[in-house]
C-alpha cells in the first residue's frame, strides 16, 4: 500500500538531514574532530611558532643575520585534548579575529611594554578561526585572561618538550 502523503516524508527526511549536517553553535562543535589542530605563534622578543599539522616548531635566535630554527615538537594526545577542551570551555570560536582584550568601561588604560602579540589558528571540523592578539593594554577583560591562560597552557607543553630543551638559546637579548 503506497503512502497517502509520499512528499511529506520526504521533506521530513530532508529537514533530518540538514538538522544532522550543521552544528547547532554555528561555526562550533561539539567533539574534537579528527582534523583538530592548530598553529600558535609568539613573539615578545623572538617568535616562536607551533604547527601541529606539521608537527614543527620554530623558533627565531635572533642575531644579524637573523638566524631560526626548527625542532620537531608533536603534543601528546592528552595535551592536545586538554587543548581542545579549554578552547571549548572559552568559546574560543566565538572571539573575533582582531582581539582587544582591554576593557571598554576602563577610564584609564595603561600600555605596558614589552608585550607579548599571539596569533593562534584553530581547526576542528573542518572550520578555521583565527585569532590576533597584541596583549599590551590594562585592565583586560575575563575573555583575555582566558585567551592567556590558554597560551600559557601551550607554551608550557613546547617548552617541557625534550626537542625545545635541545635548542640553542636566543642570541643577545632584549627586555
Amino acid at each position: 500500500m503506497a503512502s497517502k502523503h509520499p512528499v511529506t516524508f520526504r521533506r521530513m527526511v530532508a529537514v533530518a538531514i540538514l538538522l544532522l549536517a550543521y552544528p547547532a553553535k554555528g561555526n562550533t562543535t561539539a567533539t574534537q574532530a579528527g582534523d583538530f589542530g592548530f598553529r600558535f605563534a609568539v613573539e615578545h622578543c623572538w617568535t616562536e611558532r607551533l604547527d601541529t599539522f606539521s608537527g614543527i616548531f620554530t623558533k627565531n635566535l635572533g642575531g644579524w643575520p637573523a638566524r631560526t630554527v626548527t625542532a620537531p615538537i608533536m603534543l601528546t594526545d592528552a595535551q592536545m585534548s586538554e587543548v581542545y577542551r579549554t578552547i571549548e570551555n572559552i568559546g574560543f570560536f566565538d572571539y573575533p579575529s582582531a582581539f582587544v582584550g582591554v576593557q571598554k568601561d576602563a577610564k584609564e588604560v595603561m600600555m605596558t611594554i614589552p608585550y607579548d602579540t599571539y596569533r593562534f589558528e584553530v581547526r576542528n571540523a573542518g572550520v578555521v578561526h583565527t585569532v590576533s592578539w597584541r596583549d599590551s593594554e590594562k585592565p583586560t577583560t575575563v575573555e583575555a585572561d582566558r585567551l592567556r591562560d590558554l597560551f600559557s597552557m601551550i607554551r608550557g607543553f613546547i617548552y617541557e618538550h625534550p626537542e625545545f630543551k635541545r635548542l640553542p638559546a636566543p642570541i643577545g637579548g632584549c627586555e
